[in-house]
């Protein structure tokens, strides 16, 4: 299981794949073409960091010729911050508490 989240969160370690993740949040569905155009990205660099995402389940992809459509995949989302706050013990009704101000404190 450790392993598998590693993975999982470090698709989400890159500002890149943040910026496109928050582009598909926004639009919906969206091409290659779309999100390179959006983002300032590549469209090579768009396809690399998409199938990354899609590995891990976090995107979907749908093939209309010519084009390709990616899409979040929420509920895959959803369901792996929920299997990673159950592998550190905190129950399901944390997970829709307020969060609580939490102090930073830095050296």
């Amino acid at each position: 299981m450790p392993e598998r989240n590693a993975y999982f969160f470090k698709c989400f370690a890159h500002e890149s794949r943040n910026d496109l993740l928050r582009l598909l949040a926004e639009h919906g569905e969206m091409t290659v073409e779309a999100l390179a155009d959006a983002s300032s990205i590549t469209a090579s660099t768009v396809s690399r960091h998409l199938n990354m995402l899609k590995m891990q389940g976090v995107v979907v992809l749908r093939m209309e010729s010519p084009s390709h459509y990616y899409s979040l995949n929420e509920d895959v989302i959803v369901q792996r911050f929920r299997e990673f706050a159950r592998f550190l013990n905190i129950d399901d009704d944390r997970l829709s508490e307020k969060p609580k101000a939490v102090k930073v404190i830095s050296s």
